[in-house]
C-alpha cells in the first residue's frame, strides 16, 4: 500500500490496494502449476494430459459431454464459466457451430488507476479520442490515400488509358491512379486488381475510372459490365457508382450492368446493398435488381457469357387526331398465341401474313366516323372528294357492310399466304383463307361475287379461300385434301410458330432464302450474283415482323442461314454507346449504331469491289500512292466501332449537327486528315479553286480544329475528347458536347429517352433511329418568314394548329439488335407506329403556300 501519510486508511483504501495488487503473469502461472496438483489430490482427482482446458476448441471437445452431464463438478463448473465468457461456444453449444471459431485466451484484468487521478486520464482520453476521432473522419471522408488505385492482371484484346485528347494501351502490370479513365476495345476483356485486394473483371467496351477516400474505394462505371469479387475488409466500404444507383458491397461476387437503358446488379456470393434515389434495397445469391423495367431480368448464368391548301390539311390533321383518339377507344381483338391456319397452308408458302378477324371493330369505327363527318364542316368537305363513291365507285358504307357480313362467318383469324407455283412458275399465288364458324357462307358469297369479277372461291365447311389466281387455289385445295406437307412442317413454319408464342396481333412472315434462290434462275448454274455472295446477303432466311395491334410497338427479326458475314455483318452486337453523351436530351434526331471493326468492314467494301472490278486492287494502290496514306492502317485502323450522327439544335440558318467517331488512335487520325487535307487541297488548286485548309487553335487544355475552304459548302469543326473525335457545324457545338459529357445532362442519360426503349432483357442495343418531330416543327414554324422564296407569315390560327399538333407528335425509336446469325429491330413509333401527323407535318411545313390562309384549329 501506498504511503498516505497521516491520514488514516479505511476500508475502501483496503481493498483497492489488494486490487491493485496483482501478481505478474509468470508468478500467477507457476503458482497455479504448485497448487493445482495438491488441490486434485486432496479431491481425488486423477490428472490426465487430455484434462487441460486451453481454449474454445478444447472446451468443444467438452460440450457433449456436458450436455449429458457426464462432466465431473470441478469440469463442467469451468465449461459453464467459459460457456458464461465465450458466445461462439454457447452458439455452438446451440447448434449454429458453423460460426467462425476464434482462438480463446485468458485475458488478464486490466490494473484500475488509483483513484485520485482517474478524472485527469478520463478527461484526457476524452480530448484525444474526440481528436483523433475528428482527424480520422477528416482522412476518411476527404483524403485521397496515396499510391495507385489498380493494377492490370490480365487484357484479351485492348484496354486503353483515356485521357482528354489521347488515349494510350495498357499492359499487364501497370499502375491505375486516381480519376484515371479505362475502357475495353471492341471483343476486348481486363481484370484489374484494387488496392484493398478485389478483383473487378472488365466486358468489352466498357468505361470506368477509381476513387479512393479514406478506407473507402469507388468503381465508377460509365458503361459496360463488370464482375467484382470484393476483398473481405474489416474497415470502409466498396462501392459501385452508375450514373443511377450505387452499390455499396464487402466480401461479395457480384456483377453490374450498366447501359442505355439503366442498370442491372445481379448477385453471385454474398450480399449487396443497392441505394437509389435515397431507397435502400438489400440483394442475395441469385437475386438480380435493375434500376429500370425496360432492363427486365435474364437468368444469372447469361448475365455472366418528320400547299396551298396548307389550313385545309392542318384542319384536317386535327380532325383526324381527334377521330383517332376515339377509334383507340374500340376494343379490339386480343393477341393469338397459335394459327390453326398454318398447318393447312401449303409448305411452298414465300409469304405468310396473319391479322386477326377485325370485322366488329370496323363497324364499331365506321359508326364513329359517320358521326364525326356530322359534326364536322372540314371532314365532310374532305370526305365529299374521298369518297370512292364520288367516282362511281362503291361507297364507304357499303363495303363496310359487306366486309362486316362477311367476316360474320369466318374465325377469329384472317391469313393472306404467297405461293410458290413451282416448276419453273415464277407467278406469285396469292390466297386468302380463314375458318368458317357459322353456316350460310356460300348463300352470302352467291349473292355478293357477281359484284367482284376476277375473283376465284373455294369454300368447305371449316375453310373459305379467295384468290386472283386460280392455280393458287388448286395449289391450296390439293393440301387442304391431305396431299403434301404443310407449311408448320418447313423451317419458315417452325419460326412462325415459335413467334406465335411469345403473341401476335399482326404478323408478316417471309422465306427470303427462297425468294432469293428464285432470283438466281436468270444466273449460269443457278448460282447467287457475285455481287449478292460478296455482300452476305446471300445467307439471309425469314423476315418476321410482329405487332400486338394496328397501334403499337412492333418487333422484327432478319434472320441468316448461319453466322452473318459481309455487309450483313456489319452491325455488332449490342454493346454500351458513349458517343450518345455528347449529344444533348432536347436532340431533334439521332442515329446510332455499334459496328465491328472498321478495318473488316473496309476489307468487305473492297471484296464488293473486286467482284465487280478486276482491277479494283490496282486503283486502289494507285489512289493510296497519290494520297500517301495506306487507308485501312492509318485511318480505318484508328477508328473505333461506333458512331452516332444527330441533329441536335437549331435547324436554322445552319443546322446543327453533330458527328461522333469513337478513335482509338487519335494521334494518328489527325496526321492522316492533315495529309488528307494537303492532298484535297493541292487538288483544288489545280483546279482553280481556293486552297483546304485545316487550323488548330488551343482553348483551354483542348485543341480544336477546323477544315474549311476549297468551296466546302461549310465547315467542319472537331476535337478530341475522351477517346472520341467530335465534329460539328461550329466549334461551340463541338464544345457544348464536350460540356455535356462532363455534365452528364445528356441523351443517353434522359429519363424519357430510355422509357422509349422496348422491354427486354438486353442492357444495350447495337444500333438506333430516334427522332422527336414536335421540337422540329415548331422551329420550322418560327422561321418560317426566313425560309427562301417564302412569303408571309403565319397566322394565328395555323400557329396554334401547328402546336397542337405537334405537341401531340410523340418521340419514336427504333433499336436494332445484332446476333450471332440474326438481326432483330424492335421499337415505338416511327417505322413501327406510323402516325399521319408525324409524316405530314415536315411536308407541310415546307410547303410555298404556308401563310396564305388562316384556318380555325380544332
Amino acid at each position: 500500500m501506498k504511503d498516505r501519510g497521516h491520514e488514516p486508511y479505511t476500508v475502501d483504501d483496503v481493498v483497492a490496494a489488494v486490487r491493485e495488487d496483482e501478481p505478474p503473469a509468470d508468478v500467477a502461472a507457476a503458482a497455479a502449476e504448485r497448487v493445482w496438483p495438491r488441490v486434485a489430490q486432496e479431491a481425488g482427482l486423477v490428472m490426465q494430459p487430455s484434462d487441460t482446458i486451453r481454449g474454445c476448441a478444447d472446451v468443444q471437445a467438452l460440450l457433449p459431454a456436458h450436455r449429458q452431464g457426464a462432466l465431473s463438478a470441478p469440469r463442467a463448473l469451468l465449461v459453464e464459466d467459459h460457456l458464461r465468457e465465450c458466445a461462439v461456444c454457447r452458439s455452438t453449444l446451440a447448434g449454429a457451430s458453423r460460426l467462425a471459431v476464434l482462438p480463446w485466451r485468458a485475458a488478464p484484468s486490466p490494473r484500475p488507476e488509483p483513484r485520485h487521478a482517474r478524472r485527469f486520464v478520463m478527461a484526457a482520453a476524452v480530448l484525444l479520442a474526440a481528436g483523433l476521432t475528428a482527424a480520422a473522419v477528416q482522412r476518411a471522408l476527404y483524403a485521397p490515400p496515396p499510391g495507385p488505385r489498380a493494377s492490370v492482371q490480365s487484357v484479351s484484346g485492348a484496354l486503353h488509358r483515356v485521357a482528354a485528347e489521347q488515349t494510350a494501351p495498357l499492359t499487364v502490370g501497370q499502375e491505375i491512379g486516381e480519376g484515371e479513365t479505362l475502357r475495353t476495345a471492341r471483343g476486348s476483356q481486363a481484370q484489374l486488381r484494387l488496392r484493398d485486394g478485389s478483383i473487378v473483371e472488365v466486358s468489352e467496351r466498357a468505361e470506368l475510372f477509381v476513387t479512393a477516400r479514406g478506407n473507402d474505394t469507388t468503381i465508377h462505371l460509365e458503361r459496360g459490365r463488370i464482375i467484382v469479387q470484393a476483398a473481405k475488409r474489416r474497415i470502409g466500404h466498396l462501392r459501385v457508382a452508375s450514373a443511377d444507383c450505387t452499390v455499396e458491397v464487402t466480401g461479395t461476387v457480384f456483377s453490374v450492368n450498366t447501359g442505355l437503358k439503366g442498370s442491372r446488379v445481379s448477385v453471385i456470393e454474398g450480399h449487396v446493398k443497392v441505394l437509389r434515389s435515397g431507397e435502400e434495397e438489400t440483394l442475395t445469391p441469385g437475386q438480380q435488381w435493375a434500376t429500370s423495367p425496360a432492363m427486365g431480368t435474364v437468368p444469372l448464368r447469361d448475365e455472366i457469357a418528320w400547299s396551298r391548301d396548307v389550313d385545309r390539311h392542318l384542319a384536317l390533321l386535327g380532325e383526324l387526331k381527334a377521330l383517332r383518339a376515339k377509334w383507340d377507344t374500340i376494343p379490339t381483338p386480343g393477341l393469338r398465341t397459335e394459327s390453326r391456319l398454318l398447318a393447312r397452308v401449303p409448305a411452298g408458302a414465300v409469304v405468310f401474313a396473319s391479322l386477326p378477324n377485325y370485322g366488329e371493330s370496323l363497324a364499331e369505327a365506321h359508326q364513329l366516323f359517320e358521326e364525326r363527318l356530322r359534326e364536322s364542316p372540314v371532314l365532310a368537305d374532305w370526305w365529299k372528294k374521298a369518297d370512292p363513291a364520288a367516282y362511281g365507285g362503291p361507297s364507304l358504307a357499303s363495303i363496310v357492310q359487306s366486309v362486316r357480313s362477311f367476316a360474320d362467318f369466318l374465325g377469329d383469324e384472317v391469313v393472306l399466304a404467297v405461293l410458290d407455283g413451282g416448276r419453273g412458275d415464277e407467278r406469285a399465288l396469292p390466297v386468302v383463307l380463314a375458318e368458317v364458324r357459322r353456316p350460310g357462307l356460300p348463300e352470302f358469297l352467291e349473292r355478293e361475287l357477281p359484284r367482284h369479277d376476277g375473283v376465284f372461291v373455294t369454300v368447305r365447311p371449316d375453310i373459305v379461300a379467295v384468290s386472283p389466281e386460280r392455280d393458287g387455289l388448286r395449289l391450296l385445295e390439293a393440301r387442304l385434301s391431305g396431299g403434301g406437307t404443310g407449311l408448320a412442317a418447313t423451317p419458315f413454319g417452325a419460326r412462325i410458330q415459335e413467334t406465335y408464342r411469345s403473341g401476335v396481333g399482326l404478323l408478316f412472315a417471309a422465306d427470303l432464302e427462297r425468294i432469293v434462290a428464285g432470283g438466281r434462275a436468270g444466273h449460269p448454274d443457278g448460282r447467287p450474283h457475285p455481287e449478292l455472295a460478296a455482300s452476305g446477303l446471300e445467307g439471309v432466311r425469314h423476315l418476321i415482323v410482329v405487332r400486338p395491334g394496328l397501334t403499337g410497338a412492333a418487333r422484327a427479326v432478319l434472320a441468316f442461314d448461319g453466322p452473318r458475314h459481309g455487309i450483313a455483318s456489319w452491325l455488332a452486337a449490342p454493346a454500351p454507346m458513349g458517343s450518345l453523351d455528347f449529344i444533348s436530351a432536347n436532340a431533334e434526331a439521332v442515329g446510332a449504331f455499334v459496328i465491328k471493326s472498321p478495318s473488316l468492314v473496309l476489307d468487305d467494301v473492297l471484296r464488293l469491289a473486286r467482284s465487280d472490278d478486276a482491277h479494283a486492287d490496282e486503283k486502289l494502290a494507285d489512289l493510296e500512292s497519290k494520297l500517301d496514306l495506306r487507308l485501312r492502317e492509318d485511318i480505318a485502323g484508328t477508328l473505333g466501332g461506333e458512331f452516332a450522327l444527330a441533329l441536335d439544335g437549331p435547324l436554322l440558318p445552319t443546322p446543327a449537327w453533330k458527328l461522333v467517331l469513337e478513335v482509338e488512335d487519335p494521334a494518328r487520325l489527325q496526321a492522316s486528315l492533315q495529309v488528307l487535307v494537303s492532298r484535297a487541297s493541292d487538288e483544288a488548286l489545280r483546279a482553280g479553286k481556293p486552297a483546304i485548309r485545316i487550323e488548330a487553335e488551343e482553348a483551354g487544355e483542348r485543341t480544336y480544329y477546323a477544315i474549311s475552304g476549297g468551296g466546302l459548302p461549310f465547315a467542319v469543326h472537331y476535337a478530341f475528347a475522351d477517346g472520341y473525335l467530335v465534329a460539328a457545324a461550329s466549334r461551340a457545338l463541338v464544345m457544348r458536347a464536350v460540356q455535356l459529357r462532363e455534365s452528364g445532362e445528356t441523351l443517353g442519360q434522359s429519363v424519357a429517352f430510355r422509357a422509349l426503349f422496348p422491354a427486354d432483357h438486353r442492357a444495350d442495343v447495337s444500333g438506333l433511329v430516334y427522332h422527336d418531330l414536335g421540337p422540329l416543327a415548331r422551329t420550322l414554324l418560327d422561321a418560317k418568314g426566313a425560309l427562301p422564296g417564302v412569303a408571309g407569315g403565319v397566322s394565328g390560327g395555323q400557329r396554334s394548329a401547328v402546336e397542337s399538333l405537334a405537341r401531340d407528335a410523340k418521340p419514336t425509336l427504333l433499336c436494332a439488335y445484332g446476333e450471332n446469325d440474326a438481326i432483330q429491330l424492335a421499337g415505338t413509333g416511327g417505322l413501327f407506329d406510323l402516325d399521319p401527323t408525324q409524316l405530314l407535318l415536315p411536308l407541310l411545313l415546307g410547303h410555298e403556300g404556308l401563310g396564305t390562309r388562316a384556318a380555325a384549329a380544332p
